[in-house]
């Protein structure tokens, strides 16, 4: 059970480390019609000192926060120091254009690998560990649904059996918090439990799922209609912001997220599909270079396997069904030692109450 109790609790402090960034954005105050794309990058581009282009956008999810204009690292710092510097993100107030503060992106330091190695591989060398880890998924689906079948209740029961009787105590309290917990966190605890199993034998799940399921995806080409392309004031060379319109005119029911400027011309645009949450299987256009869309990856076309396999991916890692999602991720990665405690205890209390009593209490008074 440690193991299990080891995988959900670093599972849980990912979860939060990964949240952090978004709650902690500066705030862009100002009211009233956003800038241009392009402005904002100016504006970026003007507060920044030193060499380094443009690398992408990341666009505003709602109201009050500001864009982030995402720097690549200056020439030679990259190969001088490839674990930490990724470059700069500047933020921008889309309404004023204010910079609102800037900061460098390093990827992950120690804690965060060393957490993310726990969560993986429990420290163990990466094959085996990963292993191990893939099987200790498999054990919490069958932990799952076998403590759906011991929670059932027996006839005219089931009034009792969602909550923790009032005033209970002992072995009462212990059985309660466990069947009501484990009924309430059932589809959590399962989904990211399959889903644990897939990351861990990625081609093994595939090929279950694919022996039941269509795994057909792919890329298709875009359409634009006629006064859309029109719209374009220069189509040999295409604007952020025209990469925008012809993304959005193209796919629909998308809102935009970020794009990445080309490096060879073409524009690739990331969308978020409606009405899912940030980090749902992303929708990538791929703009340029003239006023086309060369390509679209959107994974809403799949077959139903394969939606079935991206959709697992973002749910372990609690994204796509909006804050709340990730709110019950952080927290299920609590129940296995929610239920190690209150299952060891039942066991610890059960096996007092079969322990016979010591002889000079059984003795007959003489």
């Amino acid at each position: 059970m440690v193991p299990i109790i080891l995988i959900g609790i670093s599972g849980s402090i990912i979860v939060l480390l990964q949240s952090i960034p978004d709650l902690v954005l500066p705030a862009a105050t100002a009211r009233g019609e956003p800038q241009s794309i392009a402005s904002v990058i100016a504006a970026a581009e003007a507060a920044t000192q030193g060499p380094g282009r443009v690398d992408a956008v990341v666009v505003p999810q709602r109201s009050g926060q500001p864009m982030q204009v995402q720097f690549g690292p200056p020439p030679g710092t990259r190969r001088a120091n490839p674990n930490l510097n990724t470059g700069k993100t500047v933020f921008v107030d889309p309404v004023s254009l204010k910079i609102l503060g800037d900061t460098e992106r390093q990827r992950a330091g120690a804690f965060k690998r060393t957490l993310t190695t726990l969560h993986i591989a429990l420290m163990a060398p990466g094959y085996f560990g990963l292993q191990f880890v893939g099987w200790m998924g498999v054990a919490m689906v069958l932990f799952g649904i076998s403590g759906l079948v011991l929670w059932w209740p027996k006839k005219g029961q089931w009034r009792l059996a969602f909550g923790v009787k009032k005033g209970a105590r002992g072995f009462r309290l212990n059985r309660d918090l466990h069947g009501a917990a484990g009924f309430w966190s059932l589809t959590v605890f399962l989904i990211l439990s399959v889903s644990g199993v897939d990351l861990a034998f990625p081609v093994t799940f595939q090929n279950m799922v694919g022996a039941v399921l269509p795994l057909d995806g792919g890329v298709a080409d875009g359409t634009l209609d006629e006064a859309t392309i029109a719209s374009i004031a220069n189509p040999d060379a295409l604007t952020v912001d025209d990469a925008a319109k012809l993304a959005l005119a193209a796919v629909p029911n998308a809102r935009l997220l970020s794009i990445q400027l080309p490096g060879g011309g073409v524009y690739m645009v990331a969308m978020n599909p409606e009405p899912y949450g940030n980090g749902a299987p992303q929708i990538s256009a791929f703009i340029g270079p003239g006023a086309e869309v060369s390509s679209i990856v959107d994974p809403r076309t799949y077959s139903l396997g394969k939606r079935i396999l991206v959709w697992l991916r973002v749910l372990h890692y609690g994204y796509g069904f909006g804050q709340i999602w990730t709110v019950l991720v952080f927290l299920s990665g609590f129940l296995p030692l929610l239920f190690g405690i209150t299952g060891f205890r039942m066991w610890q209390i059960k096996r007092a109450r079969r322990e016979p009593l010591p002889a000079a209490v059984v003795a007959p008074a003489e």
